[in-house]
């Protein structure tokens, strides 16, 4: 019998794959190998994607801001910002990862999400648009 890869190592695999546009075309470098998935750093911002296994598994994606002097702040989950764009509800970047085939159908789905959100990140509002997700 063949030895299948984990379920993180698939995880990780497969954002790496997926959030592959943050280092090609938004100037990201990374990703780094952290205990729970990946972390995509720019000077404004860093993106962790996570496969938080446990007694319900999920997906989750964190944007944080990264000050001028490189302190991090506090960060806003992908679904938050997704929802206060005016994308969609938060059911479009669901969490939920209770099989190997949904923790990768959640990686896409969050990949898409923050692909649609970037330009607005990137832009000179980006931060604004995350500081009001500490207001709400």
């Amino acid at each position: 019998m063949g030895h299948q890869e984990s379920l993180s190592d698939a995880f990780r695999a497969e954002a790496r794959v997926e959030f592959a546009f943050l280092v090609e075309d938004a100037g990201f470098s990374g990703p780094e190998q952290t205990d729970v998935g990946l972390l995509f750093h720019s000077s404004d911002l860093d993106v962790e994607v996570w496969f938080l296994d446990r007694h319900e598994p999920t997906v989750a994606t964190l944007v944080t801001p990264v000050a001028p002097d490189g302190a991090r702040t506090r960060g806003v989950w992908l679904d938050e910002l997704y929802v206060l764009s005016g994308y969609g509800p938060a059911q479009d970047v669901p969490d939920s990862a209770p099989t190997r085939r949904a923790t990768l159908k959640r990686v896409h789905q969050h990949a898409a999400a923050l692909r649609r959100l970037m330009p607005q990140l990137l832009a000179a509002y980006g931060a604004r648009l995350i500081a009001r997700c500490y207001q709400d």
